[in-house]
């Protein structure tokens, strides 16, 4: 198994290169990602049943087997794994491009008094978390049920 911090370099260098072509990743359970990248703009992707931005979340968590990148090749997805031109993946997935260095603290200035703020990583939900819901209460003609 491949560490996803090393394939997310990979992919990060190959963007900043401006390299056009399609990067694979090959996952332990033989399934496969494709991301296609248009002169160092990842245009889309495809993980499973899930395209476009659906697969950001879940890139961090591929347990990887194997990945390589092919120049010139744009492999042809459907119209739901193409992203939006302004969104950039490589700032969702907390990687920067090029020389646009971002600060591990900012300075924001409020009323004239200089306020340190650390950055905030996006959070993404893990593999085998559930979010605990709270059921609403049933009622009944004004009344509330216990069950």
């Amino acid at each position: 198994m491949i560490a996803n911090t090393e394939v997310l370099k990979h992919l990060a260098s190959h963007c900043e290169q401006a390299e056009t072509g399609t990067f694979f990743i090959t996952t332990i359970d033989n399934k496969a990602c494709h991301i296609v990248i248009e002169q160092g703009r990842i245009t889309a992707l495809s993980y499973q049943r899930l395209r476009g931005e659906k697969v950001v979340a879940e890139l961090p968590f591929i347990q990887v087997e194997g990945f390589s990148f092919k120049s010139g090749v744009a492999m042809p997805l459907s119209s739901r794994a193409y992203i939006d031109d302004e969104l950039n993946i490589l700032e969702s997935l907390g990687l920067h491009h090029g020389d646009d260095v971002i600060p591990e603290h900012s300075k924001k200035v409020y009323r004239g008094v200089e306020l340190a703020q650390e950055r905030e990583l996006p959070t993404i939900k893990k593999a085998g978390a559930e979010e605990s819901r709270k059921k609403p209460a049933r009622i009944y003609r004004g009344r509330v049920l216990e069950d």
